[in-house]
């Protein structure tokens, strides 16, 4: 019985969605999401990530989008990689997206572009003399992002999306110690921002 509940249900969203989803093509739209990140190097762990963004038509199936994005995460001190600390990372991501079915109850999608990326690193406690300062520093610039996803269209106007995406990044970074006695001393490291994303948010059609 309770199978057979589910099942109308999904029948029932599948029959209000089908004319809902076809009044939404070729139409702009305003999103909002929320999700965690995952980073794949492994003395970084992601946190919960926000982000909105805008998408204009391009034809039937197309559609370019510009998203802006934000999740704080934390750093477990690594051999010639950041130290303890914390970290935000902030990008920008240009994507076009190719929808594959349409007038259908599920609507899934496939996305690529290119990203900037913004990211802060703030060193926590470390192990030295009070004459050793040590600072470290991430250069912004640019990555991959692509990624799948889904919708399902609740109204004309408004649509609810499920994403998995991934951000490509190994962004040039800098250890600074200042030393009182033997001055100032630079190493070049990278910092793997490479990350995996799960993301759960609206879609607004106007």
């Amino acid at each position: 019985m309770r199978r057979f509940r589910w099942m109308t249900w999904i029948a029932f969203i599948a029959i209000l969605s089908s004319p809902a989803a076809f009044a939404q093509f070729g139409r702009r739209a305003i999103q909002t999401h929320g999700g965690y990140a995952f980073h794949e190097e492994n003395n970084l762990r992601g946190g919960f990530e926000s982000g909105f963004g805008f998408s204009y038509p391009l034809g039937k199936r197309f559609s370019l989008s510009l998203e802006f994005s934000h999740w704080p995460a934390t750093s477990k001190e690594s051999f010639r990689k950041l130290h303890n600390g914390r970290m935000t990372v902030s990008p920008i991501l240009i994507c076009l997206q190719c929808e594959f079915l349409q007038n259908k109850f599920f609507f899934p999608y496939a996305f690529g572009g290119g990203a900037f990326v913004f990211a802060r690193f703030k060193i926590g406690s470390y192990a030295s003399i009070p004459e050793v300062k040590i600072e470290q520093k991430i250069e912004d610039g640019p990555g991959l992002y692509f990624g799948l996803g889904g919708r399902i269209a609740f109204s004309d106007a408004l649509s609810f999306f499920c994403e998995v995406s991934y951000l490509r990044r190994m962004a040039p970074a800098k250890t600074i110690i200042r030393d009182m006695n033997l001055g100032t001393s630079t190493e070049e490291i990278v910092a793997n921002l490479r990350t995996v994303f799960l993301k759960f948010g609206l879609k607004l059609f106007f």
